[in-house]
C-alpha cells in the first residue's frame, strides 16, 4: 500500500463501507410510514396487514438485502457475488415499480409510500455526494447529486398525487418538503398543503396528528396567513369559520380604504 493512488483507493473503499453501514442503521431506525404518518393501528392477531403494508415490508427487507450485499463485497472475508447483489437490487426495483402501478391506480395510501421511498433515497445521494471527495473519482459527486435531482422529482411526484387525493400525511410531508427550500417558491401552495393536513386529520378524528400539522404550519407560515387562521379554526372550534378567509388583491384593498376615508 505504498503506492499514494492504491492508498486513495482504499481510502474510498473504506469510506463506502461506512456510509453503507450508516445508511444500513438509518435504514433499520426508519418508521414503515415515515414521520408524518398517522398514529398506526394496533396490532394483535386480528391485525391484517394492507397490500400496500405488505409492499412496503418486502421494499424495506429488499433494501437491507442490498445493503448487506454491498457491505460484504468490501468486507474481507465475507463470500458474496454481484449475482446476489443484482437479485437483491432487483427486488428493490420491481416492489417499487408495483407501488408506482397502485399510485397511478387511484391508490393514495401507495402514492405517499412511494414518494417516501423516494425521499429517503434522495437523502441518501445527498449525503454520499457531500461525504465523496476523493480526486480518483471526479465524476462520483455530480453522478449522485443528478441521482438526487430525480429521486427527489420523483417523490414531489407521488406525494402530489396522494396530496391532491386528501391524503393528510402526504400533504404534511410535501409541505414540509417545498417549505424547506430557501428562498420559498411557493408559499401559497405550502399554506393550502398544511391546511389539507389539519383538515384531513381533524376529519379522521386525530386530533394530535391535526395539532402537530398546525404546529408545523405555524412555524412555517406568516401570522396572518389566512389559511393559518382557518386551520386554527379546524382544530379548537371543531368547524370552519363562518366567513370563509379569502385573499385580498391590492386594488381591491385600496378601494375598501377610499370607500372608508371621511
Amino acid at each position: 500500500m505504498s503506492n499514494p493512488r492504491w492508498r486513495g483507493v482504499a481510502r474510498g473503499i473504506w469510506r463506502c463501507a461506512v456510509l453503507l453501514a450508516c445508511s444500513a442503521e438509518a435504514l433499520a431506525n426508519t418508521p414503515p410510514h415515515g414521520d408524518h404518518a398517522a398514529p398506526a393501528a394496533k396490532t394483535g392477531p386480528a391485525a391484517v396487514e394492507s397490500e400496500v403494508q405488505a409492499l412496503v415490508r418486502r421494499h424495506r427487507a429488499a433494501q437491507r438485502a442490498v445493503l448487506k450485499e454491498q457491505l460484504c463485497l468490501v468486507t474481507r472475508g465475507c463470500a458474496t457475488d454481484e449475482g446476489r447483489l443484482l437479485d437483491a437490487m432487483a427486488a428493490v426495483k420491481q416492489v417499487s415499480q408495483a407501488l408506482a402501478d397502485r399510485a397511478h391506480a387511484g391508490d393514495s395510501e401507495a402514492a405517499y409510500q412511494r414518494g417516501l421511498i423516494g425521499l429517503a433515497a434522495a437523502e441518501t445521494h445527498s449525503r454520499r455526494s457531500w461525504a465523496e471527495t476523493d480526486a480518483q473519482f471526479p465524476g462520483t459527486t455530480a453522478v449522485l447529486r443528478r441521482r438526487w435531482a430525480q429521486e427527489t422529482s420523483t417523490a414531489e411526484s407521488f406525494l402530489s398525487l396522494a396530496a391532491a387525493a386528501g391524503h393528510a400525511s402526504a400533504c404534511q410531508t410535501l409541505a414540509e418538503h417545498l417549505a424547506s427550500r430557501v428562498p420559498q417558491p411557493e408559499p401559497l401552495l405550502v399554506s393550502r398543503l398544511f391546511r389539507c393536513a389539519v383538515n384531513g386529520f381533524s376529519a379522521q378524528g386525530l386530533r394530535e396528528a391535526a395539532i402537530g400539522a398546525f404546529v408545523k404550519m405555524r412555524e412555517t407560515c406568516g401570522p396572518g396567513d389566512p389559511l393559518l387562521i382557518e386551520a386554527h379554526s379546524m382544530i379548537y372550534r371543531d368547524k370552519p369559520p363562518e366567513r370563509a378567509w379569502r385573499r385580498v388583491e391590492p386594488a381591491e384593498a385600496l378601494d375598501l380604504r377610499n370607500k372608508a376615508a371621511p
